[in-house]
């Protein structure tokens, strides 16, 4: 459905709305649909955007992480020691439950700890632990973890290693029936989880911290929805108070009605980029080139990329600065997003030996969103006589296209890793096969073994500025979601994201 379509459709709806949206206050019940059939909730098994948005709402790690001080705050861990560079010792906790009513301990996070280190275990994202080398409980509320001496170890505890109940976990065969009745300690405990949706309320006995405050709003329904139309019409028939991610046009027609309001959700370290990995350049010669790399570059438009995602919605959002952000430890880059400028691409494209341009594809993940954006740049490329275009794949399939060189220009998102911590990036970017660079690659494994950070990001900003001289990858838009909702809803959020926001981040006015 074309743009104009679209307009008319939510017009035509609006115009057949005579009644206006009321929220679910009065019986503190928040109606927020999931966009997609949830299967299970585990985060080593499952990811997405439903697990993104509600584990941490029903799990907990063991420490935060708050990136306005750049310190890391207690979670179910109350305290820790770092002895030395491989010990971590941490005094967890006597006062925190199950949801099912058991007691949390240290034998909960033994066991979580060495189920996701066992050589018998096999986990998609196994390596995010490969740094944890033992785990030991020296007392009912102490462990030791001994590690390697990286500098990522606290972070990945305090953003992707939920602790899991021994008690129901460890028995249990096939782990995939965890997911389906999860138990956890954070502020929501789920009721029911099917093909249907899910039920979730406000656990009473969760004792989380300023880092994490308890649920404001007491339960929430997540009917399971399955495109944009079926969201706005069930927002105008009073059937569900939030939508995420409605096309911008959907959304300013429906806040310009007056009865709903569209929050932005806070900047966060996740963007969109485009990239060429030396892999594809054996089926698309001319990328070999510096210079073509170069003049694809400075034929984007990358504001006007922001415009098209985020529409009225939203005004000063910039494009994305680099490959990682401040906020993150460990980040540094001193060189920018070449220019805008199409009359300068076409010159390099000429001294290239290409002034008729050449036929190329740009890869992408098959979600609409990205599909969009692709397409956009493969018109900008065109106007400097490239011809591009566009193949849209899974999100599975990317790594082995790579590995093949299918892919001779890519235009994926990245999380950011989820968390203030550059060690994603560099994994995500630069230490797999997409680049084979022996001067890059070295680079960027050296920059796992340095403890201090101001060290780190001066090393990190010597591997993002090669990247950037031999065009190899370049950020374009920032990705923030925005929440279509009835006027009784607000985000309690204003932090920086590492991540989605949390579904125990809304509450009423």
């Amino acid at each position: 459905m074309g743009h104009r379509a679209r307009v008319i459709v939510v017009a035509g709806l609006l115009a057949l709305s005579t009644i206006p949206a009321l929220a679910q206050k009065s019986k503190d019940t928040l109606r927020y649909p999931l966009l997609g059939t949830p299967a299970l909730l585990d985060r080593y098994l499952e990811t997405g955007p439903f697990a993104n948005s509600w584990e941490p709402s029903v799990y907990d790690n063991l420490l935060s992480f708050d990136a306005a001080t750049e310190t890391f705050v207690p979670l179910l861990a109350k305290s820790w020691t770092r002895p030395d560079p491989a010990t971590i010792v941490l005094e967890l906790r006597d006062d925190v439950k199950w949801h099912d009513g058991v007691g949390f301990d240290a034998d909960d996070v033994v066991y979580t700890l060495n189920y996701l280190i066992d050589p018998d275990v096999t986990l998609r994202f196994k390596s995010n632990w490969a740094w944890i080398k033992s785990v030991e409980k020296l007392g009912p509320y102490t462990v030791r973890i001994t590690k390697e001496p990286v500098p990522y170890g606290m972070m990945w505890l305090a953003y992707s290693t939920p602790i899991y109940p021994k008690h129901l976990h460890a028995p249990l065969a096939n782990k995939q029936d965890f997911g389906a009745h999860p138990v956890g300690t954070g502020p929501y405990r789920i009721l029911r989880l099917d093909k249907n949706g899910m039920v979730a309320e406000r656990y009473a006995g969760f004792r989380g911290g300023l880092s994490k405050p308890p649920a404001a709003i007491g339960r929430v329904v997540a009917e399971a929805i399955q495109d944009s139309g079926t969201l706005v019409a069930s927002l105008l028939a009073d059937k569900i108070d939030i939508a995420e991610d409605l096309p911008p046009e959907q959304a300013a027609a429906l806040r310009a009605s007056g009865q709903f309001e569209v929050t932005l959700s806070p900047p966060s370290i996740a963007y969109n980029f485009i990239g060429f990995p030396t892999t594809g350049w054996a089926t698309a010669k001319p990328l070999a080139d510096r210079r073509v790399r170069l003049a694809i570059v400075k034929a984007i438009d990358r504001q006007a990329l922001v415009e098209a995602v985020y529409g009225g919605i939203a005004t000063g959002i910039a494009p994305a600065a680099g490959l990682c952000a401040p906020e993150q430890l460990g980040c540094g880059f001193t060189r920018g997003f070449p220019n805008y400028d199409p009359a300068a691409a076409r010159q390099l494209l000429a001294e290239a030996g290409y002034p008729d341009g050449f036929d190329v594809v740009i890869s992408t993940f098959r979600a609409p969103t990205n599909i969009a954006e692709a397409t956009m740049v493969a018109g900008m490329l065109r106007e400097i006589g490239i011809r591009a275009t566009v193949s849209p794949h899974l999100i599975a399939n990317r790594l082995q296209l790579i590995s093949q060189g299918k892919v001779q220009i890519g235009y994926y998102g990245w999380s950011g890793g989820g968390m203030f911590e550059v060690s994603p990036q560099i994994v995500r970017h630069f230490d797999g096969n997409e680049y084979v660079d022996p001067v890059l690659t070295k680079m960027a494994g050296e920059t796992s073994s340095i403890m201090d950070d101001r060290a780190r990001r001066a090393a990190v900003a010597k591997v993002m500025d090669y990247a950037n001289e031999n065009a190899y990858a370049f950020p374009t838009v920032p990705l923030r979601v925005t929440y279509t909702h009835t006027k009784e809803v607000e985000l309690k959020t204003a932090a920086v994201r590492a991540t989605v926001v949390y579904t125990y981040e809304f509450g009423w006015k």
